[in-house]
């Protein structure tokens, strides 16, 4: 989904309910822990729980977060990322493409309905300094 779509969907929705993401093919259901880009000039959501001090993402402060994409992102693909720990020092950095926004039981529900695109799958290692 583009940020234009994603805006109209969310415009009919009550602004205090929770998102998620979910990715069903692998069994991934989350919240949301930062907007911005997740690679290079593609907008998205990195997944993860927040901080216990920090509120969940509502629609509304989702909505006021998408704003801070200029028109240069507007016709980009969004992702969601997700995070995998491989071992204590290594982990990979996997993407899904949104494709719809689902409204269930008072939550809204950012839907990748495709599985994970492989060939942007990142894996890190940590340097470990002595």
């Amino acid at each position: 989904m583009k940020i234009k779509d994603i805006l109209d969907e969310l415009e009919c929705l009550h602004e205090n309910a929770q998102m998620i993401c979910v990715a069903p093919s692998v069994g991934l259901r989350s919240r949301i822990y930062m907007v911005g880009q997740v690679l290079k000039n593609i907008p998205g959501v990195v997944l993860g729980e927040r901080q216990p001090y920090l509120h969940e993402k509502t629609v509304d402060i989702f909505k006021q977060e998408l704003t801070i994409f200029g028109p240069q992102f507007h016709e980009k693909d969004f992702l969601i990322e997700s995070i995998q720990d491989i071992t204590d020092e290594s982990f990979e950095s996997r993407y899904y493409k949104l494709t719809d926004i689902k409204s269930l039981r008072g939550e809204v529900v950012l839907h990748c309905a495709e599985g994970e695109i492989l060939e942007l799958r990142v894996i890190h290692q940590e340097v470990l300094s002595e």
